[in-house]
C-alpha cells in the first residue's frame, strides 16, 4: 500500500514521521528563543506558529488512525492558522506592516470553499490537496519576501537564509499544487506518491531552515539591541557618555595623525532640576527628549552630539573650519533650543589641541567654561549667557 519510490528510497509515512519530528523540534527551538529572546519584536507569534503546524501535522498523521472528517479539518485549521501566524510573526518581526485581515479571510474564505466542496460534495482527496496547497504557497512566498527584500549587505547572511528557506517551502507546495491538479495522487495521503514524498522532504528541509534562519536572525537583533542599550542613552537616543568617549579617543587619533583640530561644545540646561522638581520627572524626560530632537536638527555630518548624563550634553567636531564657526554653532544650537523649548542653555567651547594635550583635558576646558559661562549669567541674571574658551 505504502511502498517506496522507485526512484526515491523512503516510503511516505517516513517522510511523515520525519515531518512531524523535526517539527517537533523546531517548534521547541522557537518556544525556547521566544523565552530568551522576548524582546525581540514578532518571536512570540512566529513561536506559537511553529507549534500549531506540529500539532496540525500530528492530527494529520493520526487521521490515517481515526476516522471522520472533524480531525481532517481540525488538522488544517491548525495548520492554516499557524502557518498565518508564523507569517504575521516574520512581518512583525521585520518592521513590516502585518497582512491585514480582510486580506487574510478573503485568503482562507477562498481555500475552504473549495476545500469543502471537495470534501463533503464531492469527495476527492488530490483535489483538497489543490485546494490548500495555494493558501500554504502564497503565505510562504510572502514570507520569503519579508526576509529577503530591503535587507543590507551586512545582514544578507542573517536574513536570507529564513527567507530562502521559506521560498523551498513554496517551490514544494506548487509542486504538490500540479500533482494534485494532473492526478498523480492517490485516495489517501499515505497514497505512494512520489511527488508528495519529495514535497515532503523539501517541507522538512525548509523547515529546519525557516527556523535556524529565524533564530539567527533574533538572537543577532537581540544581540543589538543589548549593544545600543551599552552604548547609547535610552531616554534620547543618543550615544552615551560610552561611547562618545570611545569616538573621542578615535577623532583625537585622527585629528592627531593630520596636525587638524576638534572642537568640543559643552552644554547644560539652566532650571532643569526645577523642572523635574515642580513639574515631575516625565516632564523633565519629555523635556531632554525635545531638547537633544532641538539640537540634532542643527547639527551636520562629522558633527556628533551625545548625552553625558542628568541635563548635560556634548558636541564633538572634527576638523573644525575656525573657532568662529564653532562659536557659530553653539550659538544655533542654543538659539534652536530656546526657540522651541522653555529652556535656557549656558554652553562653554575648547578647541585640541590649543586647548589641552589630550582631547580629555580639552572636555575638561569645554566643561569649566560651560561652568564659568553659568555662574556669570546667574551673577548678571542673564540664564542664556554663553562662554568660550579662548584658542
Amino acid at each position: 500500500m505504502n511502498a517506496p519510490s522507485p526512484w526515491l528510497p523512503l516510503d511516505l509515512l517516513t517522510v511523515k514521521i520525519m515531518t512531524l519530528v523535526n517539527l517537533l523540534i523546531v517548534s521547541g527551538a522557537t518556544l525556547h528563543a521566544w523565552r530568551v529572546n522576548r524582546p525581540v519584536k514578532g518571536m512570540r507569534l512566529f513561536a506559537l506558529g511553529t507549534v500549531a503546524l506540529w500539532t496540525g501535522s500530528a492530527l494529520g498523521l493520526a487521521r490515517g488512525i481515526v476516522p471522520g472528517s472533524t480531525i481532517i479539518i481540525a488538522c488544517n485549521v491548525l495548520m492554516l492558522g499557524g502557518m498565518v501566524a508564523l507569517v504575521q510573526g516574520i512581518r512583525t518581526f521585520r518592521e513590516l506592516r502585518p497582512i491585514s485581515t480582510p486580506a487574510i479571510a478573503i485568503l482562507l474564505g477562498i481555500t475552504s470553499v473549495f476545500y469543502f466542496y471537495w470534501m463533503f460534495v464531492h469527495d476527492s482527496f488530490a483535489m483538497r490537496v489543490a485546494a490548500v496547497a495555494p493558501a500554504y504557497a502564497i503565505l510562504s512566498t510572502v514570507a520569503a519576501v519579508a526576509m529577503i527584500r530591503g535587507v543590507a549587505p551586512r545582514d544578507r547572511a542573517i536574513y536570507w537564509p529564513a527567507g530562502f528557506s521559506f521560498a523551498l517551502s513554496a517551490i514544494g507546495l506548487v509542486a504538490r499544487l500540479i500533482g494534485a491538479l494532473h492526478g498523480s495522487y492517490g485516495t489517501s495521503m499515505l497514497s505512494p506518491v512520489p511527488v508528495e514524498i519529495l514535497a515532503g522532504v523539501v517541507s522538512n528541509v525548509s523547515y529546519v531552515g525557516c527556523a535556524f534562519g529565524m533564530l539567527l536572525a533574533s538572537n543577532t537583533t537581540l544581540r543589538r539591541e543589548s549593544e545600543k542599550m551599552a552604548l547609547y542613552d535610552p531616554l534620547t537616543n543618543l550615544p552615551n557618555r560610552r561611547l562618545f568617549f570611545d569616538r573621542l579617543l578615535e577623532a583625537e587619533m585622527n585629528v592627531a595623525a593630520r596636525r587638524e583640530k576638534l572642537a568640543l561644545i559643552y552644554l547644560d540646561l539652566d532650571g532643569f532640576k526645577g523642572v523635574n522638581d515642580t513639574q515631575g520627572h516625565q516632564a523633565g524626560d519629555d523635556l531632554l527628549r525635545s531638547v537633544s530632537a532641538a539640537m540634532s536638527g542643527v547639527l551636520t555630518s562629522g558633527e556628533c552630539l551625545a548625552r553625558m548624563g542628568g541635563d548635560e550634553f556634548v558636541v564633538l567636531i572634527e576638523r573644525p573650519e575656525s573657532r568662529e564657526k564653532v562659536a557659530e554653532l553653539a550659538s544655533r544650537l542654543k538659539r534652536t533650543v530656546e526657540d522651541t523649548t522653555p529652556i535656557r542653555i549656558s554652553s562653554g567651547i575648547a578647541v585640541f589641541p590649543e586647548a589641552g594635550s589630550t582631547a580629555h583635558d580639552v572636555l575638561r576646558e569645554a566643561d569649566a567654561a560651560m561652568y564659568q559661562a553659568k555662574r556669570s549669567s546667574r551673577a548678571s541674571e542673564d540664564v542664556s549667557a554663553s562662554a568660550y574658551l579662548p584658542v
